[in-house]
């Protein structure tokens, strides 16, 4: 029988250096190739090949360590909202929300972190009398916000925040997931995502993030990660709702607002600061447009005049 030779191709030949400069091995190269270019490559043929090209004495990748790869969401229709510190939400916020969603029609929902506070993972002065709630009241008074949030949407992302993970580091080995089951809230059902990322990306264009970065000065955060993305990047955590462009004119820096009741939030009025003031805001995003709802929106007009 005729020996068959394969004719490499200057495509496969620029796959196969890539992958091996990589720390490819001839198997993961093998199954590489004939994937992308539909051909069928052996594992002996490969290793010929490399032998050839002088790229025999390769370190190999190790495919205990961990990469951390992005996290990408497709574009398309999201209500986008941050910050409740449940159990210290805002009804009539998370109602401004509820009302929009019904009447846009729009089924995902992504929450750019500091879905809880877990107040009781902190000290801070209280009143005479006064009764925190304490991680059972906390799983108590959220329920009926995780009710009829997992009710009204199909899908729902939720974005690592400090508030989150302020938990796991108070008790030791728990992560956010473990916590969140004491909640009641099951993060292996469908229609309920979360990332330990504090950030995803929304299709080419845009980034939602709880950064780590704050500044009392509203919009800089959001500005200076677009610059460092070359994207629009959404931020949470600084609980300032505005937006700017940023020194090229291509990208937005936009600071969501948070779901908040600042009259629940001792920070706030048990302590004075020169931090300013919190805003309240949402925002949805359809097509890549984005529409951004704060203190002064004409809600009744707004919701009275949209129609699916």
């Amino acid at each position: 029988m005729a020996r068959e030779y394969f004719s490499w191709s200057p495509e496969a030949v620029e796959i196969l250096t890539v992958l091996r400069i990589e720390g490819y091995t001839p198997k993961e190269i093998s199954e590489t190739l004939n994937q992308k270019l539909n051909l069928h490559i052996s594992i002996a043929a490969i290793e010929n090949k490399l032998q050839r090209m002088g790229l025999t004495n390769i370190v190999d990748h190790n495919p205990a360590m961990t990469k951390y790869k992005a996290e990408v969401l497709p574009l398309g229709d999201y209500i986008l909202s941050a910050d409740y510190h449940s159990p210290f939400y805002s009804e009539r916020w998370v109602n401004y929300l509820l009302a929009i969603a019904q009447k846009t029609g729009i089924k995902r929902h992504i929450i750019v972190g500091d879905l809880f506070d877990f107040d009781w993972a902190k000290s801070h002065p209280s009143t005479d009398g006064e009764v925190r709630p304490g991680l059972d009241g906390e799983a108590q008074h959220s329920d009926p916000l995780i009710r009829v949030l997992l009710t009204q949407f199909k899908q729902t992302y939720l974005v690592c925040g400090n508030h989150e993970t302020r938990a796991a580091r108070n008790i030791a080995r728990v992560q956010f997931k473990h916590i969140a089951g004491f909640l009641g809230l099951d993060l292996a059902q469908e229609r309920f995502m979360f990332t330990e990322k504090d950030h995803l990306y929304i299709g080419n264009d845009w980034m939602v993030v709880h950064p780590k970065s704050y500044s009392q000065v509203s919009g800089s955060v959001a500005v200076r990660l677009a610059e460092k993305y070359h994207r629009n990047i959404i931020t949470a955590h600084g609980h300032f709702a505005s937006e700017r462009w940023d020194r090229s004119g291509k990208y937005r820096g936009i600071d969501l607002g948070g779901m908040f009741d600042t009259e629940k939030i001792a920070y706030i009025n048990l302590t004075t600061t020169t931090h300013p003031s919190w805003n309240n805001g949402f925002a949805i995003l359809q097509d890549g447009y984005l529409v951004r709802f704060q203190a002064g929106k004409n809600f009744r007009r707004w919701i009275g005049r949209y129609r699916k």
